[in-house]
């Protein structure tokens, strides 16, 4: 059997094989070779001296050309699993994230330890700046180049990673394409189209918090078929679960009090509705608590604000943020010591995710859960309010089909379709999910109503070679000022093809924009006088209404649990516990853990 260096020339020769499935025939590795091969590689890279337990595994099945699928759970080392073997094999790995701070955080890591091929593009970016690292891209001086999803709508961005040898495509936070998810973003629809065109040798799929159902949505939204998958238990055991049952609100505010005695450090608490962080946030800044609240109501500006008192860690900053889930994945905090959920979340997945927020440095972290009664009725109450039915639907349609239309294009505003319709968003989320999965239509990523334009000058600059680009500057030199819809209709052009006409014109440097991406952009594929034929177990939403009810269930199994929360959250995840484990980082393992008696 060759040892990895032969297997790695050999890669080279797999890149230039034929076929259309986006990854390339399985190379085995041999088992006594390999381990000190990638052990040199790890110390060469990152200073380790040995893996995390399952991190090999899976640099091993990515080097072997095929494709992961891992749910890992947070602080648990996910990125050290791409950048190695992104480090180790030929041509460029992809790295599509979410989060602009956690982008930064890996690339300037890379950067400390003196690895320079490394690059990301985003819309933090100066345009001079992402301008120097396509430079970078072009005369192959990249192993690593982070991207954030929204660059994929760029058919001219696209083409030119085409142009280059793709080793490894990852997808992070890969639970975002889920439409069934808790963090679902439109723009990881673009990703499933740049997976077709760019046929990268393996594709690395990474989430922290997915349930089974949600894995397999990942995979059918991206029409992926992983190799092999990888489950590690998503226990932490830095952070010490309790729950404490109340009655009525006089209660949780004396539990408060008294738990925020005991606890030291940063903290965030977690409320349902954006009234009960106010009323919550004037409580303890009237007992001298440096906090203050955030939710999707503040301005942009107040919000802001907040994020960055609460990461201040001078005499200036919060040491308490109380907030909706508003405050949510782009907290990359490590030192949050507790996280108290005022209100019960609607599932498990959802309160793990929040709660998963502390401790992500591995020092010891609480994370309290106070459980009314009364929170099962209320979360019955929104699951009957989201779910749509089949006159739910077809009023959706209806509606969309009444919008601005650019072709079978219509765009509309998430809010404008809400006050019509009288649903609220997750109603409107849901049943558009229902909408594409029975053939109606297609939602793409969310596009501006109106861009401010401002055209650079052509001197030094090649001439622009394909005709309908020419055309787009030459139609947007006179203006400032665009309506996206109006632009669109006065071109004939569709609203996607413009956003990627643009996007291309300003990496080349002709123009800049600037837009709010307010706006949904929906393909309609079927008129709505077909919906009449569509059955009720084509619908399936008797399925959908079991879920939701069983979600809260679960998470109401977990607050009412007499014995070891640990092993109903591993087994909610997925994963096979026997009946008698014991976590030992609960309240019900360990009473220690409840620092205040309700």
């Amino acid at each position: 059997m060759k040892d990895l260096q032969a297997l790695l020339q050999n890669i080279d020769q797999l890149l230039d094989a034929p076929g259309d499935l986006p990854k390339s025939p399985t190379i085995s590795v041999d088992d006594s070779a390999a381990p000190d091969e990638l052990l040199a590689a790890l110390a060469r890279y990152f200073g380790h001296a040995d893996f995390r337990e399952g991190q090999r595994e899976v640099v091993e099945t990515i080097l072997e050309g095929n494709n992961v699928l891992a749910a890992f759970p947070t602080a648990y080392g996910k990125s050290l699993c791409y950048q190695l073997p992104a480090l180790m094999l030929p041509g460029v790995a992809v790295i599509v994230s979410p989060l602009i701070s956690l982008m930064k955080d890996q690339v300037d890591g890379l950067h400390g330890r003196g690895i320079h091929e490394v690059a990301l593009l985003n819309s933090s970016l100066s345009w001079e700046e992402y301008r120097a690292e396509l430079g970078r891209l072009k005369r192959g001086e990249l192993k690593l180049l982070y991207v954030a999803p929204e660059r994929f709508r760029s058919r001219r961005f696209v083409d030119l990673l085409d142009s280059h040898s793709i080793s490894l495509f990852v997808i992070d936070e890969a639970h975002c394409i889920s439409q069934w998810g808790h963090d679902f973003r439109p723009a990881y629809l673009a990703l499933r189209d740049a997976i077709r065109a760019l046929h990268p040798r393996s594709i690395a799929l990474f989430t922290a918090t997915a349930t089974p159902d949600v894995r397999e949505d990942i995979l059918r939204q991206l029409e992926v078929a992983p190799d092999k998958t990888f489950l590690r238990s998503i226990e932490r055991p830095n952070l010490k679960f309790s729950v404490c049952e109340v009655s009525e609100d006089a209660e949780k505010y004396a539990l408060l009090s008294a738990y925020l005695q005991q606890l030291q450090g940063k903290g965030i608490v977690y409320a349902g509705r954006r009234r009960e962080t106010e009323e919550i946030a004037q409580y303890l800044q009237s007992r001298a608590h440096r906090v203050d609240f955030y939710h999707a109501g503040r301005t942009e500006f107040d919000r802001k604000r907040v994020q960055d008192r609460f990461f201040d860690d001078s005499a200036d900053g919060l040491d308490l943020v109380v907030a909706t889930n508003a405050f949510g994945m782009g907290i990359d905090k490590s030192d949050i010591r507790y996280v108290i959920h005022w209100t019960m979340t609607g599932t498990l997945e959802e309160y793990y995710q929040e709660a998963g927020r502390a401790g992500r440095d591995g020092e010891t972290a609480h994370c309290v859960l106070f459980y009314c009664p009364e929170d099962r009725a209320l979360h019955e109450w929104f699951v009957k309010e989201n779910a749509p039915n089949k006159r739910d639907l077809l009023k959706i349609l209806k509606l969309i089909e009444t919008f601005p239309s650019v072709s079978k294009f219509r765009m509309t505003a998430a809010d404008e379709l809400e006050w019509l319709s009288g649903f609220n968003e997750s109603k409107i989320r849901v049943g558009l999910s229902y909408l594409e999965k029975l053939g109606f239509l297609r939602r793409l990523y969310n596009v501006p109503s109106k861009l401010s334009i401002r055209t650079l000058s052509l001197a030094g600059r090649r001439a622009i070679d394909e005709p309908s680009q020419r055309t787009l500057l030459h139609r947007l030199r006179s203006r400032s000022e665009v309506s996206v819809l109006d632009f669109c209709r006065e071109l004939d052009l569709r609203p996607d093809w413009l956003m990627e006409g643009l996007i291309d014109l300003q990496t080349e440097g002709y123009l800049r924009y600037w837009g709010a991406e307010d706006l949904m952009l929906i393909e309609l594929l079927q008129d709505s006088d077909l919906f009449a034929s569509i059955s009720a177990d084509q619908m399936g939403f008797e399925d959908y209404l079991r879920t939701k009810h069983r979600q809260i269930d679960q998470i109401i199994f977990y607050a009412l649990a007499d014995e070891c929360r640990g092993r109903l959250v591993r087994r909610y995840f997925g994963e096979t516990v026997e009946e008698a484990y014991r976590c030992g980082n609960c309240d019900l393992c360990n009473p220690s853990y409840r620092l205040v008696q309700p």
